[in-house]
């Protein structure tokens, strides 16, 4: 019972953080800012938290859970991986991005933390392998270029997609539509001229099923 009531505290500080720094960044949040939002004493917080940096943390691990979450449950069915799924899964993901706060927020955070956490770049150098090791399964069922190095491919793609997020957050555009645009440069030069009409078709209804 104790520790359920643990967990809840320390879940009510994280959820106070991600409002704050939705709201005003995570610089111009102090933690006195946090313990007010939470309702929890100085003592409670560092119980669970070494400091607001390790606060950030948390905020990102939950961040990255959810993203790897998102981006398996459009993997359909699990045994048949492909370039299809890689598709929707950044298109789940973008829309994640764009509707939850936390999501956002700890997106957010892992590209601006390296500095003071590892957090971030250990989430880029787990979520990049993962990504193309995707790709590569895609080359392997087929759905990429004869002449195409999948190791070369995955890393492009992935660049992609991490460069829609960051310019989408720096600029507050529509992250879906900026991805649906990178998308359609990139299967021209990724999959054989037989399979572009069946892939536009993917990435068409991926836009239209993840629009605001």
């Amino acid at each position: 019972m104790a520790q359920a009531r643990a967990e809840v505290t320390r879940q009510r500080i994280i959820d106070a953080a991600v409002e704050l720094f939705n709201e005003r960044g995570f610089g111009e949040t102090g933690l006195a800012d946090v313990l007010q939002r939470a309702g929890v004493t100085k003592g409670a917080f560092y119980y669970h938290f070494d400091s607001k940096d390790a606060l950030a943390v948390s905020v990102i691990d939950q961040f990255q859970i959810a993203i790897r979450d998102a981006f398996r449950k459009t993997i359909d069915p699990p045994a048949a991986p492909g370039l299809e799924n890689i598709i929707r899964g950044t298109f789940a993901v973008a829309r994640l991005i764009q509707t939850d706060p936390a999501v956002r927020v700890g997106n957010e955070l892992s590209q601006s933390l390296g500095q003071v956490s590892d957090a971030g770049p250990r989430v880029f150098r787990q979520t990049s392998v993962a990504f193309v090791d995707e790709v590569k399964k895609a080359f392997g069922a087929g759905d990429l270029r004869d002449d195409a190095n999948p190791d070369d491919v995955g890393e492009v793609i992935w660049i992609g997609v991490i460069g829609c997020q960051f310019l989408s957050a720096a600029i507050g555009d529509d992250l879906v539509a900026r991805l649906a645009r990178v998308w359609h440069v990139l299967l021209r030069a990724i999959v054989p001229e037989p399979s572009l009409g069946f892939f536009y078709e993917v990435l068409e209804r991926s836009l239209r099923d993840n629009v605001r």
